[in-house]
């Protein structure tokens, strides 16, 4: 009897380690690697931001779907079957004017870039004296938001790789570090967009990973 169990507890083993597979992969637009774009597996909390060079490295499930999107790009999903190296590829997707928060001034900001992914290209560029957060990348998800300036009442949102907002946050009277928390929110990144005492602020991209 307890060789049966033995046998039966190693078979089960040895079919859970053969359904576990090792992905890695390159995110590419044609030839150009994308840093920090977003690979998850669908419907789970696993997943990963590229790093500069566009390249992730997981562990998945046969049969798992990998969900890779950009800021600007199509989505792709791919179904894993075996393990191996994957190039993903990814095609521009270009909007008429994306709507990140309900301001009408970073409506008006977006309409004048022209698009999601030209906007996002200003962000983060700046060094020096800049609003900032920390640390950055942020493996949990919780992020300490710094701004420069004290103000009397800051309006944040948080918008994910969609472009859908996913948080609304308000601080009166603030003078100390604000907490930025997606840890409840997969690997990947997102946009925070700052409205303190009516004037819009540079947005900070924020990346999970």
């Amino acid at each position: 009897m307890k060789n049966s169990t033995l046998v039966l507890i190693a078979l089960s083993l040895s079919f859970f380690a053969s359904a576990q597979i090792s992905v890695t992969g390159t995110v590419a637009n044609d030839s150009i690697p994308l840093a920090s774009a977003s690979v998850i597996i669908k419907n789970s909390a696993n997943g990963i931001a590229t790093n500069e060079k566009g390249e992730f490295k997981l562990e998945a499930k046969k049969g798992d779907t990998l969900s890779v999107s950009y800021l600007g790009y199509k989505t792709k999903n791919l179904v894993l079957d075996k393990p191996g190296e994957i190039d993903v590829k990814l095609q521009e997707d270009i909007f008429d004017e994306v709507v990140v928060v309900g301001y009408r001034t970073m409506m008006r900001t977006m309409s004048c870039c022209g698009g999601f992914r030209v906007c996002l290209s200003h962000l983060n560029n700046k060094s020096g004296n800049s609003n900032k957060l920390f640390p950055n990348p942020s493996s949990n998800g919780i992020f300490q938001l710094k701004l420069l300036e004290d103000y009397d009442e800051v309006k944040i949102s948080i918008a994910n790789s969609s472009g859908q907002i996913i948080q609304n946050l308000t601080h009166q009277k603030f003078g100390e570090k604000i907490t930025i928390d997606v840890s409840q929110f997969v690997a990947g990144i997102y946009i925070v967009s700052i409205i303190a005492d009516g004037k819009q602020l540079e947005s900070i991209k924020a990346i999970k990973s």
